[in-house]
């Protein structure tokens, strides 16, 4: 959902969208050295590294390296087998069967198999603490039928447990380390490499792990992944030979060109979104929050902030996802930018002179820049705005654990199945505390997870899609594809890969 906070997956992965992004140079390295040290300069820090308490889907931009999922995502946004090998609906749907590895080691020895899948879905679903049981609720119990294979019984349709495999909640970590009391710092996975070394807020750093699985995964010896939220600075580090990888904003695709570096537009189904806080007013008024959708034009946002990177929307699926709703849409008058029918909203709502508002703002150049433009929109809708700047990486415990604040930017993660997008506005959800939602949501809700055809899910997705606009908490602004840069020395895998927003480690590698 959030930048910050925010399942990685995409069952169907957008296009590039706008602006002009570029193309491999012909002077790309394209033999990795494996004794090379591979450097990501991303723009937040990991907020913790269990995976099960992460209320940051992001996080798994880092989790990529000592963790592995059940089932992975690629590039191209299609599940791939991970730690299970297989996976099947049996029983006209009623209960999800995975087939497992039977050859992998968590780094502490321990030995990963059905009882270990079993023990963290487990974990997942019932610990106090944990940020992703929402996501799994469809789970009745988990039986292991064999050392490799795990039966997963559904108390209801489940289509989406797979995309939700290759997220946070299918991360798996040692059953050993399930207590250990620095698990949020040091984790205990499978995967490609070994954390060696994690300085808050500043960098992290690994080495391959020379006992795993996969040897084709990790093309370099080191990884270093830098927090670095400015823009200028993450520039400067590619310049300057500090990093090979970094994100950037929009408005610097042609400086990196020009600078010989690569900048392509990234390949992303990622939702930038206004979260408004339901729980106390104005926004515990449907009038007040439709006010704030009429207030905001995209289009002006995604030209003037964007240069262009990015696709207007007013739902949270990209157009050229299967399950867009052609019906919602940002011209459609009932969320198309009309400051007077905003105002003419918050006086429904009780609120003739306009109304004041705390806006919470992830300390992050594009979040910022978005803010900035926003504001005076809010502004001329009626909304007297109080910016207040917070930490990136724990925007989610901020907003949504402790509620501060009365409204949020934030990036929605990649989305995957269409109803995964919607995840939020069921009850007993992480990114709902409040419990803002309506019957028919929760109904058109589940008819969009019964079948496995799109085209037959599609009507019921539809109806999911405009029935969120009778919740509608949260407006969304644009698919956001931004640019992302490397260095001539990064050795990117030559088929079945693209340069996504969250961006994969795996099989990419650095040249001489």
């Amino acid at each position: 959902m959030l930048a910050v906070l925010v399942a990685v997956v995409a069952l169907l992965a957008a296009a590039c969208g706008g602006g002009s992004g570029g193309g491999t140079g012909s002077g790309q390295a394209t033999q990795a050295d494996p004794n090379a040290t591979l450097r990501f300069a991303w723009s937040q820090a990991v907020s913790t590294f269990d995976p099960h308490r992460s209320g940051n889907p992001w996080d798994n931009v880092v989790y990529q390296l000592p963790y592995d999922h059940l089932i992975r995502a690629d590039t191209f946004g299609e599940l791939k087998p991970q730690l299970a090998t297989k996976w099947e609906f049996v029983d006209d749907g009623k209960a999800l069967v995975l087939d497992l590895r039977d050859d992998v080691t968590f780094v502490d020895g321990t030995k990963f198999d059905a009882t270990a899948a079993k023990a963290n879905l487990d974990r997942a679903r019932f610990s106090e603490t944990s940020a992703v049981k929402g996501l799994i609720r469809a789970i009745q119990d988990v039986q292991v039928v064999s050392p490799t294979q795990v039966r997963i019984n559904l108390n209801g349709p489940g289509g989406n447990l797979p995309n939700f495999f290759s997220s946070s909640a299918g991360v798996m970590i040692s059953p050993a380390a399930f207590d250990n009391p620095d698990l949020d710092q040091k984790p205990v996975g499978s995967g490609m490499a070994t954390l060696v070394e994690y300085v808050p807020n500043q960098v992290v750093r690994f080495e391959r792990n020379p006992n795993y699985w996969d040897k084709e995964a990790a093309k370099a010896a080191k990884y270093e992944i830098y927090v670095q939220p400015q823009a200028t600075t993450r520039m400067n580090m590619l310049i300057g030979g500090q990093a090979d990888i970094a994100n950037l904003e929009a408005s610097q695709a042609d400086q990196a060109k020009a600078a010989g570096l690569n900048a392509e537009a990234s390949a992303s189904t990622a939702i930038l979104n206004f979260f408004m806080n339901p729980g106390k007013a104005p926004f515990d008024k449907l009038e007040a929050r439709e006010a704030l959708e009429h207030s905001i034009d995209r289009t002006a946002i995604v030209d003037g902030v964007f240069f262009g990177y990015g696709t207007p929307v007013a739902q949270f699926l990209p157009p050229d996802h299967w399950g867009y709703d052609p019906a919602v849409t940002p011209d459609a008058p009932g969320f198309n930018h009309d400051p007077a029918r905003a105002k003419q909203l918050l006086v429904e709502a009780g609120y003739p002179n306009g109304v004041d508002i705390e806006f919470l703002i992830p300390g992050i150049d594009s979040h910022r820049s978005a803010a900035e433009a926003l504001i005076p929109m809010l502004e001329a809708g009626g909304f007297r705005v109080k910016p207040r700047v917070i930490d990136a990486a724990t925007t989610a415990d901020t907003f949504f654990a402790r509620e501060e604040g009365n409204a949020l930017i934030g990036m929605g993660s990649p989305v995957g199945d269409p109803t995964t997008a919607y995840l939020p506005e069921l009850p007993d959800q992480f990114y709902n505390p409040w419990n803002v939602s309506t019957p028919q949501f929760v109904t058109a809700y589940g008819a969009a997870l019964l079948g496995t055809d799109p085209q037959a899910r599609s009507p019921a997705v539809r109806q999911m899609v405009e029935s969120e606009k009778d919740i509608r908490k949260r407006v969304p602004i644009h698919q956001h594809t931004p640019p992302m840069a490397f260095t001539s020395k990064v050795v990117l895998p030559s088929e079945g890969y693209r340069v996504n927003f969250m961006f994969s480690l795996r099989g990419v590698g650095v040249g001489a």
